[in-house]
């Protein structure tokens, strides 16, 4: 699916202004640039709930340029409770380090006797060209038994994708119906944290 949000380039406007006018102000930067950018709020929203971290988003801006992105972090208004600075990734031909989701394939032989299966990583960090992003990896659990697991290592990466994180991490597991049952208990115990968002690590710095 293809993402996209009218951009506008930006001087010296009031940040404060900007937001009380329904708009997001953001940068878009990579190792070469660093240029200010504001963004409709709502239309950034709507995108945002689709594209996350995942996908690429590209900025239509009014000279008629289009640039493709990443989100790589957004601070959040803690009192209006809402975003209100938004940093895109502008993307090259060098590849990136970047975030896919894991899709979980099939119904394990453990499920099917009683096991709950354990979801550890929801998504799994890569290098990658930007042009060979993949929507999803794919995980198949059909063959995993009460106890069993698989790793990093385990994974089936598309051409050209290369894992960049550790190999030996677990992915998924199948557990036993009673150690489902406490980890349940010590999530639901745990006070919850917000998280104004995940994983915007990349390997080059800003300008």
């Amino acid at each position: 699916m293809e993402y996209r949000i009218k951009a506008q380039t930006r001087g010296s406007e009031n940040p404060g202004a900007l937001r009380d006018a329904g708009k997001l102000p953001g940068i878009v930067y990579n190792r070469k640039e660093n240029q200010k950018v504001v963004v409709d709020l709502k239309e950034f929203n709507k995108v945002f709930l689709g594209a996350g971290i995942h996908h690429v988003i590209t900025l239509e801006l009014e000279n008629g340029q289009t640039v493709d992105t990443l989100v790589r972090q957004i601070n959040l208004d803690k009192r209006r409770r809402r975003p209100d600075h938004v940093d895109f990734y502008a993307l090259s031909d060098e590849p990136v380090v970047m975030y896919v989701p894991i899709k979980i394939v099939g119904t394990s032989a453990g499920q099917r006797l009683g096991g709950v299966l354990q979801l550890v990583h929801n998504d799994v960090q890569v290098k990658v060209s930007p042009k060979n992003i993949p929507e999803a990896i794919e995980v198949d659990v059909t063959e995993l038994n009460i106890g069993g697991s698989l790793h990093m290592s385990d994974l089936k990466l598309p051409e050209g994708v290369v894992l960049a994180m550790n190999a030996g991490d677990t992915v998924v597991a199948i557990v036993p119906p009673e150690d489902a049952e406490k980890l349940v208990a010590e999530v639901a115990a745990a006070p919850a944290e917000v998280e104004v968002i995940k994983k915007g690590k990349i390997e080059e710095e800003k300008v």
